[in-house]
C-alpha cells in the first residue's frame, strides 16, 4: 500500500509545480488562488476529518496554528474540499481573470490528485468536481472540458 500523503504535502508539491515559470499576474492569480484553497482546508476541517483526525489538528495547533489541518488531513481529503469550495466559488461574485486562474487552478488540483490518488477510486469525486466547475458557469473551453477527457468521462 502506498504511504498516505498530507493534504499539504499535495499542495505543496502542486503549487511548487504551478509557480515554475509564472511571473507577474499570473504568479499574483497562483497565491491567490493557494492561500483561498489552504483557508478552504482550514475551514472545512470538521466536514472531512475524523474524530481522531481533528484531536491530532488540535496537538498541530499546539506546534504551529497556520495549516495544521492540511499536515493530517490525508491528500484525498482535498477532493472533498474542492467540492465545498467549488460549491461556494458558484455563488461568489468573482469574475474575469481571477475567476478563470481560480477555476484552472481547481481543474489542475483535481487532475493532479486523481494521478497521486490513482490506488483509490477517485473517479465519483473528480465528476462531481468537473460538474461543479461547470456549474461555475465560466468553464467554456478551458479547464472542465480538459478535465473530462484527462478522466476519460469526454
Amino acid at each position: 500500500m502506498p504511504r498516505t500523503l498530507s493534504a499539504a504535502e499535495s499542495l505543496d508539491d502542486f503549487f511548487a509545480d504551478r509557480r515554475r515559470g509564472a511571473t507577474g499576474h499570473r504568479l499574483a492569480g497562483i497565491d491567490r488562488a493557494e492561500r483561498a484553497l489552504r483557508l478552504a482546508v482550514e475551514r472545512t476541517a470538521e466536514l472531512v476529518l475524523t474524530d481522531d483526525e481533528q484531536v491530532l489538528v488540535h496537538a498541530e495547533r499546539q506546534f504551529g496554528v497556520e495549516g495544521a489541518v492540511a499536515r493530517v488531513m490525508p491528500a484525498s481529503g482535498l477532493l472533498l474540499v474542492l467540492e465545498a469550495y467549488l460549491a461556494h466559488l458558484e455563488v461568489r461574485p468573482t469574475r474575469g481573470a481571477a475567476r478563470r486562474i481560480e477555476l484552472d487552478t481547481c481543474a489542475a488540483l483535481t487532475r493532479h490528485l486523481a494521478r497521486e490518488l490513482r490506488h483509490l477510486d477517485v473517479l465519483p469525486a473528480t465528476h462531481r468536481i468537473e460538474l461543479a466547475l461547470a456549474g461555475c458557469g465560466a468553464v467554456t473551453q478551458g479547464p472542465g472540458r480538459r478535465l473530462l477527457k484527462v478522466l476519460g468521462l469526454a
